[in-house]
């Protein structure tokens, strides 16, 4: 006869292990403060089918705000996720308690796709103050004046691009950002929006976007194995794009580093971010620090360009949609600065109507609408709700900029909400775009220069119309954005992990006429502009 003892021990022995670790879950759920309010949460789907429109998630959860509050728990499928609406209460976790929200998420496609290396996804440690100390030297806001120079003449070169080519706006925002961050990272002049080096950072960007997409990525973190087939495998789709991406990572950090050591051993290397950093670092005795520079390197670039010509694009699109406004800077850049020659940074205080322009730009359709995720160090309490050890929290950017108690009529692009009745500026500066606490983009204070000298520069020379039809009657703009650099169309659409990689939004290419504003617009009397 079977001995059936030891069989049901083990089940008696394994329903009371369970039953214990169930019953201590639940005590502990019922000892701490409750949850942040939320929505209600599925089996496997979670919370997802109560975001009205999950390819937004940063209008989803400004719309619950009005029923959940400006903290807000949710689960999207097995993930929780804490979303804050709420520019104080950003402030009082990102800030205040920053040892224990300055984390981040980590996902295992970043390092077989080479997108490991930013700081923007590092987790708290070393490494990230390692890159942040070789980020902070440089672009600190004491080190930027020595830039102007730089961003001016990359300014005026989109210029005469914009004067002998209209039609490519696009492209030519392009090449501006390419232009100034290539120098100061790597003196480096691209000739044309086909260098071989731009060609590097942007062919690594398209390649990471490509395959860390939203479906994607919920596949190979569901299915890790896909990973480790082998690249002759039928079906390793992942794997042979994890191959390409790593390639193209490696020529993104290694070509250009390469061009700075080799022109720093001739004696021809001017000041740059590289050539800077691996002499104060001793980086060519130290392995660590040399392929920090490499890394820190080449996230600059591809940072910038996606943040400053989406930002540059929004301008755009506000000036087509707002005539006056564009007038109203352009009559006070004449007054200030006159029509004999360009604007420079020495007239950025007089001009505080263009610095209510960028700070609307900035608040009216922020690039970055949820900002990248943080993670929690330690579980805390705040304001009576338990906030989990590892939970993502994210920072709703759209809900703080879109507060319709602090911006009246959000949706409406009005410079003015930054200006007292006298004209001068509010202390109301608009860093929300820019991140929180000790995770805050270190590239702030340059691309608020570049951002501001490319909008004056522009607007002291050109002007933006919406296009005529045959018949002269103005073609309707009608703004469509973009919902990230990966299109959402795999279904469930908002996996938590994947919010760091559809989090960028800016418009589509719109139709407009740009015209000289400028007397007898020519290339030499451009030149002439331009000194």
């Amino acid at each position: 006869m079977l001995d059936t003892g030891p069989m049901l021990y083990l089940a008696t022995s394994a329903f009371v292990l369970v039953s214990l670790i169930w019953g201590r879950k639940r005590w502990e759920n019922r000892s701490r403060p409750p949850l942040p309010p939320g929505p209600p949460s599925l089996p496997l789907l979670g919370s997802i089918l109560s975001l009205g429109d999950p390819a937004r998630p940063w209008l989803s959860f400004n719309a619950l705000r009005s029923t959940y509050g400006d903290l807000i728990y949710a689960r999207l499928l097995t993930k929780p996720v804490v979303v804050v609406n709420s520019e104080e209460i950003a402030r009082d976790l990102f800030e205040f308690r920053s040892t224990i929200y300055s984390d981040r998420p980590q996902s295992i496609v970043y390092e077989p796709f080479a997108v490991d290396f930013g700081i923007p996804l590092f987790p708290y440690g070393d490494r990230w103050r390692l890159h942040r100390r070789i980020f902070h030297q440089q672009f600190r806001q004491a080190a930027i004046p020595t830039y102007h120079a730089e961003l001016l003449r990359s300014a005026h070169k989109m210029l005469f691009s914009f004067l002998q080519d209209p039609h490519h706006y696009t492209s030519h925002i392009q090449m501006f950002t390419s232009s100034f961050i290539l120098s100061i990272v790597y003196d480096y002049q691209p000739k044309s929006e086909n260098d071989r080096i731009v060609r590097l950072a942007l062919r690594f960007m398209e390649l990471a976007v490509a395959a860390v997409g939203p479906g994607a990525t919920m596949v190979m973190e569901t299915f890790p194995f896909l990973l480790q087939l082998p690249v002759w495998f039928p079906g390793a789709t992942f794997k042979r794009a994890s191959v390409e991406c790593l390639k193209a990572g490696h020529d993104a950090k290694e070509i250009p580093f390469q061009y700075v050591t080799d022109r720093m051993s001739n004696g021809q290397m001017l000041p740059c971010l590289v050539a800077d950093t691996m002499n104060r670092m001793n980086g060519f005795e130290n392995k660590v620090i040399e392929n920090a520079v490499k890394e820190a390197a080449c996230i600059a670039f591809t940072a910038t360009n996606e943040t400053t010509v989406g930002t540059i694009l929004v301008f755009l699109l506000a000036m087509v949609l707002h005539p006056e406004v564009q007038a109203k800077a352009q009559a006070d850049i004449d007054r200030v600065v006159g029509k004999d020659r360009l604007p420079d940074f020495n007239d950025r205080p007089a001009l505080p109507y263009v610095e209510a322009i960028l700070r609307e730009t900035l608040r009216w359709h922020p690039v970055l609408p949820m900002g990248v995720p943080h993670s929690t160090t330690t579980s805390d309490i705040y304001n009576g709700y338990f906030i989990p050890e590892g939970v993502m929290v994210i920072a709703n950017t759209w809900a703080m900029t879109h507060d319709a108690q602090k911006y009246p009529n959000p949706d409406e692009f009005k410079p003015e909400r930054f200006l007292h009745e006298d004209g001068s500026l509010t202390s109301d500066t608009m860093p929300l775009g820019f991140g929180w606490g000790r995770r805050i983009c270190v590239g702030q204070h340059l691309a608020d220069a570049a951002l501001w000298i490319m909008i004056t520069s522009f607007l002291a020379t050109f002007s933006v119309h919406k296009v005529l039809d045959e018949n002269g009657e103005e073609i309707p703009v009608v703004p469509k954005f973009s919902t990230g650099i990966a299109v959402l169309v795999d279904f469930p659409p908002c996996h938590p992990s994947l919010l760091i990689s559809c989090c960028f939004s800016h418009p589509e290419t719109f139709p407009c006429q740009i015209v000289p504003r400028f007397k007898d617009a020519s290339v030499e009397r451009l030149r002439q502009l331009t000194g």
